[in-house]
């Protein structure tokens, strides 16, 4: 999987376990509380080993949901994990361009909700209408640029303190490999947990 940008969105969990989780395996990761019980995650893995990961934090932590996205230039992957096992994995078009396309993103977005657990009003996907914030809001997120982001590319943000776009991260969170939570950028102050 060659993916833009991947991450994790991790439902009925605690950040605290999370982070404990991640501690336990020695594994680096970018972490970004709310809104709500969504709690994103950018760990330090792409493709097969972000779906293992996925289904050991799900197994790790009962009753929680792993959502995992990864966006390719023309197409939006998800996977819903849950107990350990892969509940559903979707692959659906960017841009709702054609009646089939949109047709078979409905198709995965009913999977997808029903994998989630979802309550209420399932979000609607229009023609020629963006899939990606429509799947990420059945997880608890309505930032769709969050979908943008990677490890990679947060890496890289961190570097550059002064950009334009840095206010963004300020909810943002390092957690070393180790499972402790530093602040975005360096030098600021920040949540030590």
């Amino acid at each position: 999987m060659n993916d833009s940008a991947q991450g994790f969105i991790v439902l009925g969990a605690a950040r605290t376990k999370v982070q404990k989780w991640l501690g336990a395996r020695g594994l680096p990761a970018f972490l970004a509380a709310g809104p709500g019980k969504a709690l994103r995650l950018w760990p330090d893995l792409q493709g097969d080993a972000a779906e293992e990961a996925a289904n050991a934090l799900s197994r790790e932590l009962p009753k929680s949901r792993v959502f995992v996205f990864s966006t390719t230039e023309d197409s939006l992957r998800v996977s819903v994990h849950v107990d350990g096992a892969l509940q559903t994995r979707e692959e659906v078009a960017l841009r709702m361009r054609t009646a089939k396309q949109l047709a078979q993103a409905h198709a995965a977005l009913q999977r997808v909700s029903t994998a989630l657990d979802f309550k209420g009003h399932r979000p609607t996907l229009l023609r020629d209408g963006h899939s990606r914030p429509v799947f990420l809001e059945l997880a608890g997120v309505r930032e769709d640029d969050i979908s943008a982001l990677s490890h990679a590319s947060l890496s890289e943000a961190r570097q550059h303190p002064d950009a334009p776009d840095s206010a963004r991260f300020q909810d943002f969170s390092v957690v070393d490999a180790k499972g402790k939570a530093h602040a975005f950028f360096t030098g600021t102050p920040g949540q030590e947990a």
